[in-house]
This record gives structure tokens, sequence and C-alpha cells, in this order.
């Protein structure tokens, strides 16, 4: 908490057992950091205690934002390390992912309560419409969510090592080195990104889906301009992992 905001302004300090109770992180995890350097005390007082104060609280938030949304430590502090890194940027990375986790939430939820109705004879469902939200989740994981910005190392969860892309909008096929060597520079030219997966359709080793995206545009225009991006995929799944991947893409300016 900062009380005055000039040269000589007081500043809030909270030892390791006080930020402990106020963020719910156990004092043995707090002292974890501290030795792996993820989070250090702004200072240590005469009697070795650590000390924290609003700079280091706001990095313990996001510390806790990328666990929650499933980062490992190591993954962590390389991100929030990194000269570029924007804890306003980050907080709004993480608002929209929360949301659209969200949406799949409330889509996994709609399938318990059809299925329930199914089982009481009230409704009589389709097969298929007892996988919607699955299919559902894994489009818009390995599309949405592995895409974004420091989440890089989720593609090998999702695309097979010997992954075959092929870009009918480009006329160009890739692998997945190719696809990671791109992604920074597709991740610069198109921010803000929201993202709505729809029509998701899945069979045995196929999921078809489409993919409705709002962003700001910008390759070759300093200031950006809104776009929409409306793109059709198709997997083909082996192992549990999208060993083909057929897109279609088409950009039109808002």
């Amino acid at each position: 908490m900062v009380l005055n905001v000039n040269d000589e302004k007081t500043k809030m300090s909270y030892t390791v057992k006080k930020l402990a109770k106020l963020s719910g992180v156990s004092i043995r995890t707090l002292r974890f950091y501290d030795s792996i350097g993820l989070l250090k005390p702004a200072y240590y007082g005469d009697n070795n205690y650590r000390y924290y104060e609003e700079e280091q609280i706001l990095m313990l938030q996001q510390i806790l934002f990328y666990r929650e949304l499933g980062f490992p430590l190591n993954d962590i502090q390389r991100i929030i390390s990194s000269d570029d890194f924007n804890k306003i940027d980050a907080l709004i990375s993480h608002k929209q992912v929360l949301a659209q986790s969200l949406d799949r939430t409330k889509k996994l939820i709609e399938t318990i309560n059809q299925t329930i109705l199914h089982l009481r004879g009230k409704i009589t469902m389709r097969d298929e419409k007892l996988f919607d939200g699955f299919a559902h989740k894994f489009a818009f994981d390995s599309f949405v969510t592995a895409f974004a910005p420091g989440n890089e190392q989720m593609l090998d969860k999702y695309f097979a090592s010997d992954l075959i892309m092929f870009n009918h909008s480009m006329s160009k096929q890739i692998d997945l080195n190719d696809l990671k060597s791109r992604l920074p520079n597709l991740q610069k030219i198109l921010k803000d990104l929201k993202s709505e997966v729809k029509d998701v359709t899945a069979e045995e080793d196929r999921i078809a889906f489409r993919v409705e995206q709002k962003a700001m545009f910008y390759k070759h225009i300093p200031d950006g301009i809104p776009v929409k991006l409306d793109v059709m995929n198709l997997y083909k799944l082996e192992s549990g992992k999208v060993k083909e991947w057929q897109i279609w893409v088409n950009i039109t300016e808002i």
C-alpha cells in the first residue's frame, strides 16, 4: 500500500508471515520462491527478516495467476523476468483467458444438465451431444490458449512433433518447428485477440471447428487497425495429439 505519492512516500512493508496471511501462500512457499529467485523480498532487515513491498506483492499476484492457469514455476520465472514483461498486459491476458475458460466451463455444465435430464427420461440426447464441451475444450485450448503469449510450451501438449499443417489461404505447408518460429511475429502483428470457438464437430480421430476472432492488426500499420478473422480448422488426431492440421483463414477490416 502506498500512502503518499512524492519523494518521501511511505511504503507498507510486510514480513513473510504477514504476506503469507495476506495472500494465502504459505511461509515455506514464500521462502522457496526467494531461494530460487522467483520472488525476492524488497530487502532483508537487521534481524534477517524478509520484507515485501508493493512491487513484490504485485509480482506475487502475477505468479499466482500463472499458477492458476497451469504454468510450471520455471516458465513463470522466464516470463516475469523477461525485459518486455508488462503487468497490465499480463493482467489483460489473464482476464481474457479466465473469461474464455468460464465459457468452456458453462458448456460442460450444460452438457451435465442435459445428460441428467436424459438419464431421467425427460429428454433424448443424440450420442454426439453427450460429448459437447470436451471436443470444444480441446479445440479452444489447442488453438487459442496454446498460442497466447507466454504459452508456447503448451504447443507440444496438443501437437505431434511430426505435425503437418497446411494453410489453404497461403497454399503453404509447415511443420511444428516452423509454426513455433513464426509465432512471435504472429503475436506482434495480431494483438488484443478475442476468440470464440464455434461449430465444433468431432469424430473418432477428427475435430472440425470454426474460430471467430477480433484483433488489432499491426503489420505495416504502426497504429493498428481492427480486424475480424474467420478461421476454419480440421484436425486429424493420432495418440491424442494433432498430427495433421488444415486451416483456412479469412481476414476482413472492421
